[in-house]
């Protein structure tokens, strides 16, 4: 199209100068053959040939026109021959990698052959992976017009979009498909990565729920209803627009209660973050209480990290309920480090220093690190410098093997190095 207009303009130049030239000055013309003699001015020849040109096209167009509605069978038949062998080796050419001559078979496959439609999906796929959009586009606008082709190509646009990170534009068409197509599971499928890739929960957990009740849509994998309702809980711990913590409190009860899938509000995971959410908002009992509540369904690891985010209970409360599952767990690494963050917080350093130590002697990291910045605000220097030793020697074993200056060697090795740069 713009292209298009840029040659209108361009040739309505052209005539404006031509004509402002021809009216200075007529000009004289002189044609003789044999007996023959004409005599005009140049304006009115040049007039003659423009229109002896667009007569020329007209006449071309038209025959071109009633060729084509009374042309032989055989030259048909050639033509669909020749537009299924061009979609052949153009979706050969398209799966190899070679967009320029995809794109040129397909869309001679398209003018052609019997099946426009997926060469002009085709050699769209080929202009976009070759860098052209603007072709890219304009295929996609030609194949949205065949019929039946709304669907296919609205798919193709949405798997462009994500492929290039535009998420939100592709939610956008895919939810605009899914009004149309509500029950289509490939529809469904590219909707819900859209949403996970968008940050979309809300619409993400209704599609899942969608494409659950449909069987051809296939099963949806619990990972993935974890991760649509975690993020769900965020954001509506984090929703903007809640100047207090009790509306977020509120929605957040109110979504867990009523919109979470019973099975979910048995996972471990999903338990966790909502009751890290519930902590973050103030109320920590009703946190507290969650963590009791799935801890006696079964243990898991990741529950009791959560009492190190509750503030609002006193710690000495909460120290008491980690030392009865300490009892049953003494050497559980998790509990023992967040028994003594808990105890840093009731100021009970004797205590702290002990869990420290007992998660220390499992090899933790964490631990160790606690512990050293307990002995250092102590005053135990020394223990502190221990306790950081021990722990580089842990992460140490996790590095990859690289060649290291020998003993003694790292003086000679500065001192050459600074001789280098002197040179």
């Amino acid at each position: 199209m713009k292209r298009l207009l840029l040659l209108l303009l361009a040739g309505t130049l052209a005539a404006l100068l031509l004509g402002t030239w021809l009216i200075q000055d007529p000009g004289y013309v002189r044609i003789l053959r044999d007996h023959w003699e004409v005599e005009t001015t140049l304006a009115f020849t040049v007039l003659v040939l423009v229109l002896a040109a667009l007569a020329l096209v007209l006449l071309t167009l038209t025959l071109t026109s009633l060729f084509r509605l009374v042309r032989p069978p055989q030259a048909a038949s050639w033509s669909r021959r020749r537009g299924r062998r061009q979609l052949r080796t153009g979706l050969h050419a398209l799966v190899e990698g070679n967009w320029r001559k995809a794109r040129q078979r397909l869309r001679g496959a398209a003018q052609n052959g019997d099946w426009p439609l997926p060469a002009l999906l085709g050699a769209a796929l080929a202009a976009r992976a070759g860098g052209n959009a603007e072709e890219a586009q304009s295929l996609l606008d030609q194949a949205v017009d065949e019929p039946d082709g709304t669907l296919p190509t609205g798919l193709l646009s949405a798997c462009m979009e994500l492929c290039t990170g535009d998420a939100g534009q592709a939610r956008e068409r895919l939810e605009a498909l899914r009004r149309e197509h509500p029950g289509n599971p490939l529809v469904l499928h590219c909707l819900a990565r859209a949403c996970e890739e968008d940050g979309h929960w809300e619409t993400l957990t209704g599609v899942l729920a969608t494409m659950e009740s449909l069987p051809r849509a296939g099963s949806v994998t619990p990972p993935r209803q974890r991760r649509a309702w975690q993020g769900r809980l965020r954001a509506a711990a984090e929703r903007p627009g809640f100047n207090n913590h009790g509306a977020r409190l509120e929605e957040l009860r109110r979504l867990w209660k009523k919109q979470v899938p019973s099975y979910l509000r048995d996972e471990p995971q999903l338990v966790a973050s909502y009751a890290g959410y519930l902590a973050q908002l103030g109320d920590g009992t009703g946190a507290l209480r969650c963590i009791e509540r799935a801890l006696r369904q079964g243990w898991d690891d990741r529950l009791p990290v959560v009492l190190e985010a509750i503030e609002d209970v006193p710690p000495e409360k909460l120290l008491t309920r980690l030392e009865t599952w300490l009892a049953e767990r003494p050497a559980n690494t998790a509990l023992l480090r967040t028994a003594g963050r808990v105890a840093l917080r009731a100021r009970l350093w004797g205590k702290a220093r002990g869990f420290f130590e007992a998660a220390a002697r499992n090899d933790d990291p964490l631990a160790l690190a606690e512990l050293a910045r307990l002995h250092e605000a102590l005053g135990n220097n020394a223990q502190a410098r221990h306790c950081l030793e021990q722990r580089m020697r842990l992460l140490g074993n996790s590095l990859p093997e690289l060649p290291l200056p020998e003993s003694g060697a790292s003086a000679r090795g500065e001192r050459r190095e600074r001789e280098t740069e002197k040179e």
